[in-house]
């Protein structure tokens, strides 16, 4: 592979989850977030696809246990192993980088920072794949993969926000409980995602 090819996929593989912090970074005109915080975010958010690994081997052994051309097989695969471990990681970086920032004062803060965190997952998510099946699923990915890992971004972003006002109001536990189901939210429709691609979409 020459150097040209590797940065060919390189920009394949990172221009469209760019474009697309570029478009959510501008559509916060209030009072754009600190560049540093949404760096670390992102930084975060590539750094959590090793634990994602090592977890879903692990969550990949329970699946074995049910034949490979089953529904369960399919349910564990490629619905409750992606989106809950996935999501769960990148709302655990969203959570420890930003529930205490003091930058973190409007409702679509929520949004714009859970979007870097799982746009930081994104890519390198899709660098690996683009490195393993070229530059054809950088062009399927750019249309349907980064765009997916955005909007379940915006999706545990809205519910972080509405936890968030809850908190500020003084209700911890109302708080809690929102900021889990806008976890369970993205997971679910991470999962939903994944199951109708891999399960029905023929990969």
């Amino acid at each position: 592979m020459t150097i040209s090819h590797v940065i060919l996929l390189l920009a394949a593989a990172l221009i469209p989850p760019y474009v697309l912090l570029k478009i959510v970074y501008k559509m916060d005109r209030v009072e754009p977030e600190p560049r540093p915080l949404l760096l670390k975010l992102f930084i975060c958010g590539v750094l959590c696809a090793l634990p994602v690994i090592v977890l879903e081997l692990w969550a990949q052994e329970f699946a074995d246990i049910f034949p490979t051309q089953s529904i369960e097989y399919a349910f564990v695969s490629y619905f409750l192993i992606p989106g809950f471990i996935e999501e769960g990681m990148k709302y655990a970086v969203l959570h420890k980088l930003t529930w205490r920032h003091p930058a973190f004062n409007y409702k679509f803060d929520a949004v714009v920072y859970a979007v870097f965190a799982s746009l930081g997952f994104a890519a390198i998510e899709n660098v690996l794949y683009v490195f393993d099946y070229g530059i054809g699923t950088a062009a399927v990915r750019a249309v349907m993969a980064i765009p997916g890992h955005a909007t379940f971004g915006v999706i545990m972003g809205a519910g972080y926000a509405q936890a968030k006002c809850l908190a500020m109001a003084g209700n911890p536990g109302a708080a809690k409980a929102r900021a889990t189901k806008a976890w369970l939210l993205a997971a679910a429709a991470h999962g939903a995602y994944d199951f109708t691609v891999m399960a029905y979409g023929g990969g």
